[in-house]
C-alpha cells in the first residue's frame, strides 16, 4: 500500500496554544450509518457543528467555520436540516469570546464540505489553508458528492466565496511554531487534521476522520467516505501518533469546551 503518512516529516515543537470548542448548529437525527460504518441499528444521533478557536500569544487562528445559517440555504444543504440558534451563529459566537474576525490572519479547513467552511468569507484578512488535494477535488467532485459541497444548479459552490484567498499546502507542513497539517485522506480525498500542540500535550482536530470519539476508540471509519482503504490507514496513522483527538461532530467536545489549559 502506498505510504500516506510520514510521522518523521512532521516536526514537532513546544509552542503553548490554547483551544476553544464552540457550537456553530446542530445537524438533528442523524441516522448512525452515517457515522459508523456498516451501522445498520436504525438509530440516530444529534450531531453539532464545531469550529476550533486556537490561540497562542496574540495570535488567534480558526479551524472550520461552519454551515450556512441562512434558512433557506440550511434546506438546501442537507435533507436532515438543521437548526443553528441565534446564540450559534457566527457573530454571535465570536463576540461572545472575544474574537475580532478582522484579526484572525489563519483559517485551516480540514476539508471543503459545506459544513467545514461556510464562513471562511467572515474571516476577510484570513489566508485559508487546505490541502492541494482537497481543492482539486472539490472543483469537480462526483456526482454522488456534489452536495457535500455545495453544489447547486443556480449558484458557486460555498467555499468559492473566499476562494481567493486559498493556499494549498501538499501533504504534512508546519504552519506556525507547534502548529501544523497532515494528511487523513479517506473521508474526502484531501481530508486533513491540524496538529496542536499545548502545555498539555498535543492534540489533533481530526475534520470527519473521526466524527466521534467512537469512531476513533473503535477504529471506525464513518459511512460518508471516498475511499475506505485510505479512511482506515488515517485512523491507524493517528492511534500511533498519540495525540489527543478532537472529533468534529461529538457533543462531549463541547462539553469540556476548553482544551490545553
Amino acid at each position: 500500500m502506498k505510504q500516506l503518512h510520514d510521522k518523521g516529516s512532521v516536526k514537532m515543537t513546544s509552542a503553548g496554544w490554547t483551544i476553544d470548542a464552540v457550537e456553530l448548529g446542530l445537524l438533528p437525527d442523524i441516522p448512525v450509518e452515517h457515522i459508523y460504518y456498516q451501522d445498520t441499528s436504525g438509530r440516530t444521533l444529534n450531531m453539532p457543528l464545531i469550529m476550533y478557536v486556537l490561540r497562542s500569544g496574540g495570535r488567534t487562528v480558526i479551524v472550520d467555520t461552519g454551515g450556512p445559517a441562512d434558512e433557506e440555504k440550511i434546506l438546501r444543504m442537507t435533507p436532515f436540516g438543521y437548526v443553528v440558534p441565534e446564540s450559534n451563529r457566527i457573530d454571535n459566537v465570536l463576540d461572545r469570546i472575544g474574537v475580532n474576525p478582522a484579526d484572525v490572519d489563519l483559517v485551516i479547513n480540514t476539508h471543503l464540505h459545506w459544513d467545514h467552511c461556510s464562513n471562511n468569507n467572515v474571516f476577510a484578512n484570513a489566508e485559508i489553508v487546505l490541502q492541494e488535494k482537497e481543492l482539486a477535488y472539490a472543483h469537480a467532485p462526483c456526482e454522488a458528492h456534489m452536495p457535500a459541497y455545495g453544489f447547486h444548479a443556480d449558484e458557486a459552490p460555498i467555499f468559492s466565496l473566499a476562494e481567493d484567498r486559498i493556499r494549498t499546502v501538499d501533504g504534512s507542513c508546519e504552519l506556525a511554531p507547534g502548529l501544523g497539517v497532515v494528511p487523513l485522506p479517506g473521508h474526502s480525498p484531501g481530508s486533513q487534521g491540524v496538529r496542536v500542540d499545548t502545555v498539555a500535550g498535543t492534540f489533533v482536530i481530526t475534520g470527519d476522520c473521526v466524527d466521534t470519539y467512537r469512531n476513533f476508540d473503535e477504529s471506525l471509519p464513518s459511512g460518508r467516505f471516498s475511499d475506505l482503504d485510505a479512511y482506515k490507514a488515517s485512523l491507524a496513522f493517528l492511534r500511533e501518533t498519540g495525540w489527543t483527538p478532537l472529533p468534529s461532530h461529538d457533543p462531549k467536545v463541547l462539553e469540556k469546551g476548553q482544551f490545553g489549559q
